[in-house]
């Protein structure tokens, strides 16, 4: 640790005499005790140490901000001055200090200086133009404050000695994190990446696409002059985070609830593609321009507008898109389900390291704006290259990587819609309703999560794969006013917004006044009550991976099915501390009477995320424990399930707890007891509010031929009277998130 001090003093960085970026490369193995003979049959095993999983919380009790952990398992760490020199004399005494301080740092071989090649890729620097300028976006290290960045930055531009090299643009990221933006020339970007460890990368800016508008087939949609005016704020609302609706659309003007666009964003639509999806919420899903054209308007859209300028088709710069959420929810605080139907043809796979990171913590913000936030961010899958076929062909495409998610549908705290086959064509490919449409993007996300979550009609294509001029698709509103056919999971992530929207509009009527259903306990609900598009065994996995739980519909709320009873539940869980005891009656009588019934148990949360935890990426742990009464032993729970992804499903098999059973339920009233653990380090320099939006959705049924109602029992017991409303849960006062370095 001593030597970094002299490799430090030759940098010309102006923060290096107050805080140290430094690189912790880890031991390869730790060998450790164990009792558990399968495991360790000679009492001791050898464990892979793992900054981005297993370890990842050794830097907080060392006092040290995880920043980044690498492709090859080293990590970047952060401490100021005073903070590393007491490290760095307590290293020196390590032999003699005792068992418990040198587990600390068993896991740490060394400290280094993080090589330039760490901060810009290689590759595209030799590709930048020797003695042209070039657009290039530096990313500071983000627990630095601002007066702290303005010091770089002008440090930054002293060393900038061309004519015509300048900064054009800076800003900050949802985490804080700050950035500038400049034409550079190739030698500048090597002597920032080279010598200013305060910068976190240096790159070209990243641009995504409007999930690709497929087709064009256009016909004149007919007036609606004779409908009923409708109001826009009556309706619930989406906001279309998109390419722009035109101010005087025909059509869609009515029901714009407001607009907003931000810095260095087009202020105009820019094509088609933000109409076709604010069409597709206001008026839902239609199999003609006769139907789109007749359609009752439903909900509302906000405009959010990300276009580029200059623009290059339905492009938009990535930092776009968290200006627009944070716009809208200043603007229109009761706006809560923003549809993002943008994506990139490029999966995590196709990206370099810097690329790669910079959409992974693009990601990082989008989940932790839904935690801020308490929001609904509904995603689009994404579609596969145009005319691109499969190896194997479709549906035996399940491995293929072209196939794979790309960075903006792998998030935790996002909704991912995929896209199925509503109606058959002729000459499409997909000849069967229901299954996935061949161009939606495969799961899983990100750590192997159980994403997309669900799916919607988003068209077919031919057996080429192509999807233009060919009428397999679905039907939306161009900007112009017709009405247009096109496919693309862009196309069906707005059917699976506007049911969100209606599935919150329908939880606040019970809530009382001043409170409001969380997001999370929409999620829960919408995954219990999902339905299947298809059952066929041929698609089943794929289905599985594509459009996950199915088709979300608001119905079952509006008119309850009969044969089960479903609970719901939301709260907060204080801290990491306290668990949350909820009361779930499962009727003794109906338990006797039922020969197969079951619990079905959703639970959601929302938690802040870390890019730096590479296998868990949430950075807390929802925990579910079901007991038959508040003395008795947990139930067993069903095994399965992702270990860190913030949605529990569990199906509990209640025969055993019948009258007269070996586990007799004690009584009606069931305990389900929620917590959570903390599992990965926050990110460095934002606080996060400990406590945890948590909800559950609950079902009882009986999975036999002659299935016995629970309602009625349910109705019949005295706690029923006080069902009514969802917990009474005050609006918070403090922030969810407070950024340490503004």
């Amino acid at each position: 640790m001593e030597k970094l001090d002299s490799k430090l003093s030759a940098s010309h960085d102006p923060l290096k005499e107050e805080r140290y970026f430094v690189l912790a490369v880890p031991v390869p193995e730790l060998e450790k005790e164990s009792t558990d003979k399968r495991k360790a049959p000679d009492g001791t095993f050898a464990e892979e140490t793992d900054f981005g999983g297993a370890h990842c919380k050794i830097f907080d009790r060392l006092g040290l901000d995880l920043l980044q952990v690498t492709s090859d398992g080293k990590a970047v760490v952060h401490a100021d001055k005073l903070t590393f020199s007491q490290l760095s004399n307590r290293a020196a005494r390590l032999p003699t200090l005792g068992v418990r301080e040198q587990a600390r740092w068993a896991t740490i071989d060394s400290f280094d200086l993080p090589q330039p090649s760490l901060r810009v890729d290689d590759e595209w620097l030799h590709s930048l133009p020797q003695s042209e300028l070039s657009d290039v976006i530096v990313e500071l290290q983000p627990i630095l404050r601002r007066r702290e960045a303005d010091e770089v930055m002008r440090a930054i531009l002293a060393l900038m000695n061309r004519e015509g090299e300048t900064l054009t643009a800076n800003g900050a990221d949802f985490s804080g994190r700050r950035w500038v933006r400049g034409r550079f020339t190739r030698a500048s970007v090597r002597a920032v990446a080279k010598d200013f460890y305060s910068v976190q990368s240096l790159h070209a800016p990243l641009y995504s696409l409007a999930a690709a508008q497929r087709g064009t087939r256009a016909t004149v949609t007919t007036g609606r002059s004779g409908q009923h005016p409708v109001v826009a704020a009556d309706l619930p609302c989406v906001a279309v985070v998109d390419m722009g609706v035109p101010d005087s659309h025909i059509i869609l003007s009515p029901y714009r609830r407001g607009q907003f666009y931000g810095q260095s964003v087009a202020r105009q639509a820019i094509g088609n593609h933000g109409s076709l999806v604010a069409s597709r919420v206001v008026f839902g899903d239609h199999s003609s321009h006769e139907s789109i054209a007749g359609a009752t308007p439903a909900c509302s859209f906000y405009d959010a507008m990300i276009g580029s300028v200059p623009h290059f088709g339905n492009t938009f710069h990535d930092k776009a898109v968290i200006d627009a959420l944070s716009g809208v929810r200043g603007a229109a605080p009761d706006v809560r389900v923003f549809n993002l139907s943008i994506g990139d043809h490029k999966t995590f796979s196709d990206f370099n390291e810097t690329d790669l990171r910079e959409k992974r913590l693009t990601l990082q913000d989008l989940d932790n704006f839904a935690f801020a936030n308490d929001c609904v961010l509904v995603v689009a899958a994404g579609n596969s290259v145009p005319g691109t076929a499969p190896a194997p062909p479709y549906p035996e495409h399940l491995k293929d990587s072209r196939w794979a998610l790309g960075p903006w549908a792998s998030g935790f705290n996002t909704w991912i819609c995929g896209s199925y086959v509503s109606r058959i064509t002729s000459g499409g490919l997909v000849v069967h309703s229901g299954w996935p449409s061949a161009f939606t993007r495969i799961g899983p996300g990100l750590c192997n999560c159980p994403t997309p979550n669900f799916g919607a009609p988003g068209g077919n294509c031919d057996d080429a794969y192509r999807v233009g001029n060919n009428g397999h698709g679905v039907w939306g509103i161009a900007a112009n006013g017709l009405g247009e056919d096109h496919c693309g999971s862009s196309h069906a992530a707005p059917i699976l917004a506007r049911e969100v929207a209606f599935t919150l509009r329908e939880l606040q009527r019970y809530c009382v006044q001043g409170t409001t259903p969380f997001a999370v306990t929409a999620k829960a609900f919408l995954s219990l009550t999902a339905t299947r598009t298809t059952e066929d065994a041929e698609v089943r996995e794929l289905a599985g991976w594509t459009l996950g739980r199915g088709k979300a519909s608001v119905q079952r709320l509006r008119s309850p099915a009969t044969g089960s009873a479903v609970i719901l539940w939301q709260g907060y869980i204080e801290s990491s501390k306290d668990t949350v005891r909820v009361q779930l009656p499962i009727p003794k009588q109906w338990l006797a009477s039922a020969e197969k019934p079951v619990l079905r148990l959703i639970v959601c949360s929302d938690p802040p995320v870390n890019e730096a935890a590479k296998n868990d990426w949430a950075c807390r742990k929802t925990v579910a424990r079901l007991h038959p009464s508040p003395d008795a032993k947990a139930v067993r729970a069903p095994r399965g399930g992702h270990y860190s992804y913030p949605l529990i499903d569990r199906t509990y098999d209640l025969q055993r707890h019948k009258p007269g059973e070996s586990e007799e339920a004690p009584e009606d009233l069931w305990v389900l007891e929620l917590s959570y653990e903390e599992i990965a380090p926050y990110v460095a320099a934002v606080e996060f509010d400990p406590r945890q939006r948590v909800a559950f959705a609950a079902e009882l049924l009986d999975l036999s031929e002659n299935p016995v109602d629970p309602q009625p029992m349910m109705q019949a017991l005295p706690i029923a009277a006080s069902m009514t409303r969802l917990s009474v849960t005050a609006t918070p006062i403090r922030p969810p998130v407070i950024v340490r370095t503004l």
